[in-house]
């Protein structure tokens, strides 16, 4: 048996607890690209006031979420290089322990952070699709969880998350679990991706809806949930395939955000992402920083940003730029991969290319792990 298969099952039985899982924003007029209404600065919300910091992590993706109550869920964390800064953050806003930390799946751009806030902050449960996946990022994420301790100093709680799943944090809000579902999407693009933890926020004065890195096998398997909300965090950093019409007519978000990395080699957010959130009021971390959501005991959506956009560029950036940086190929299968895929070929048959091109001119066709749209 491989060591992640091993791991994950000894994870599994060793941390699974029995815990018990425990209207709208005020309108806003869209705006191309969408201004704060006030100046952020990272700081613990008012008493009795709901926040969620959508954290710039380049690209990647974090967010957490405090309640009025004080608790708190922190969903992804960007790469392992953002993890000191994360922390940091996190105990600028007053958090000093986590009570429930979610990977929504294992790639590296989303949990790689979360293992130094493993080290360095009590945890409650963690929340993980428990599917293998062989990647060091996720064994180190796998051993932190493993030692991770919660504010009792017991072990933190493992859970495998999967739709039905539900907590209520605070007396007036109420997470849940829309995806995945068993059993899990197999032969996907991404099947990493497309079993993301799909979580639905409901409080008093609105509705969260917080869509990981689903592309459109996820997207098809939510036709039955009800998926309204009032900001969507757009899946998978505004790629084409993470977003599609008719899902958003679903979602009728008024706020759409996007965290992504400035300038990134996938091209993210991509063109036909941008037409369609047009008549949406969108934040993007590259342009707009931490965005800092809050509903207050008046139920209204107050926004506010620790940058300011620009104002000389459109909000569709451009066509996706062709894709740069090092890509690894297979000499047998004539398949490259990306640096950190999953499924990298033995030393012995590795060619190193400097870009994608330059494969491709060599003859090499892109793994699924590498990102084309």
């Amino acid at each position: 048996m491989r060591w992640y298969l091993l791991l994950l099952s000894l994870l599994i039985v060793a941390l699974a607890g029995c815990r018990a899982p425990s209207g709208k924003p005020s309108g806003a007029t869209p705006s191309r690209p969408a201004e704060p209404a006030t100046a952020a600065t990272l700081e613990p919300a008012p008493a009795g006031t709901l926040q969620v910091v959508f954290f710039d992590v380049g690209q990647g993706d974090s967010a957490v979420v405090i309640f009025p109550n004080g608790k708190t869920m922190l969903i992804d964390g960007g790469e392992t290089h953002q993890g000191r800064a994360l922390v940091d953050k996190l105990r600028q806003l007053g958090v000093q322990h986590i009570d429930w930390l979610v990977a929504t799946h294992p790639h590296s751009d989303h949990i790689g952070g979360l293992i130094e806030v493993l080290k360095r902050m009590p945890v409650g449960e963690v929340w993980d699709i428990g599917m293998p996946y062989e990647s060091p990022v996720y064994r180190d994420f796998l051993l932190a969880v493993r030692e991770a301790r919660a504010p009792d100093g017991k072990r933190a709680v493992f859970r495998k998350a999967r739709a039905g799943l539900t907590i209520q944090p605070s007396p007036d809000a109420r997470v849940q679990v829309l995806a995945p579902r068993e059993p899990l999407l197999v032969g996907t693009r991404s099947d990493a991706n497309n079993n993301s933890v799909v979580l639905r926020l409901d409080a008093s004065g609105g509705r969260f809806l917080f869509t990981g890195d689903i592309e459109r096998e996820g997207i098809r398997r939510l036709a039955d949930m009800d998926v309204r909300a009032d900001v969507l965090k757009v899946s998978h950093h505004g790629a084409a395939n993470g977003t599609d019409r008719k899902f958003l007519e679903r979602v009728q978000p008024r706020v759409a955000v996007i965290s992504v990395g400035a300038n990134n080699r996938y091209g993210h957010p991509h063109r036909e992402t941008i037409a369609l959130l047009e008549k949406r009021r969108v934040y993007r971390t590259d342009w707009h920083g931490d965005i800092v959501l809050r509903l207050g005991a008046d139920q209204k959506l107050q926004i506010a940003t620790t940058r300011v956009a620009p104002t000389n560029l459109p909000q569709a950036s451009g066509a996706p730029r062709a894709r740069a940086g090092v890509v690894i190929g297979n000499r047998n299968s004539r398949v490259y991969h990306a640096p950190d895929c999953a499924r990298l070929p033995q030393p012995e048959n590795r060619v190193r290319f400097r870009s994608a091109a330059e494969a491709e001119r060599a003859g090499y066709r892109p793994h699924t792990c590498v990102q084309t749209e």
